[in-house]
């Protein structure tokens, strides 16, 4: 398991942080979130940033300026992979920025398709899963409402996701952060 940590990621103490996780006997290993540290990287950059801070886990975030996107073909999708493949880095997949709250029904439809093509992106580039946001909660909308609604969104993205051998992984974010709605979210889920 990889935490990601984007503000010591390509900084000074990330080589002491992945040594101390390797050797104190935890499964879990430091890896970095290019939301904002490594937006600006091309693919090559995230790759060599990481390898020489020994950082060897790395979500990519959508979006930015490695261009990891469901847009790329059958061709670039390996390229990725083998970039992976012939690396120490593991793409764990990518941080995706679909949200479920939506009370527009079309545009939920829409967010849960597109995570959709994002489990395949990071199947086919050799990830195991992608991050999702359950988001906010809409004032017009009652709260339990919206929770069911992220909890099936997320039930919905687990089976396809299983599918293809891709996890969901979900971001504590936005209103739904706190912690006892997580798991109300996850109960329904």
């Amino acid at each position: 398991m990889y935490v990601g940590a984007a503000v010591v990621a390509a900084g000074p103490l990330s080589g002491v942080l992945a040594q101390g996780m390797a050797g104190s006997g935890s499964k879990m290993k430091f890896g970095l979130v290019t939301y904002l540290w490594g937006r600006d990287w091309d693919l090559p950059t995230v790759i060599a940033n990481c390898e020489k801070t020994k950082v060897l886990g790395v979500e990519l975030r959508t979006e930015h300026a490695h261009g990891v996107e469901s847009n790329l073909n059958a061709r670039q999708r390996r390229d990725v992979k083998k970039r992976f493949d012939d690396s120490p880095v593991t793409l764990l997949g990518p941080g995706a920025n679909f949200a479920f709250h939506h009370a527009d029904a079309s545009r939920l439809r829409k967010d849960i398709e597109g995570a959709k093509e994002y489990i395949k992106l990071s199947r086919d580039c050799g990830g195991t899963g992608i991050k999702v946001k359950p988001n906010d909660l809409p004032r017009n909308v009652p709260q339990e409402k919206t929770i069911e609604q992220i909890g099936k969104s997320l039930n919905e993205l687990g089976r396809f996701g299983a599918d293809y051998g891709q996890q969901i992984r979900l971001e504590v974010h936005g209103a739904c952060a706190p912690l006892p709605i997580i798991k109300k979210i996850m109960d329904v889920a």
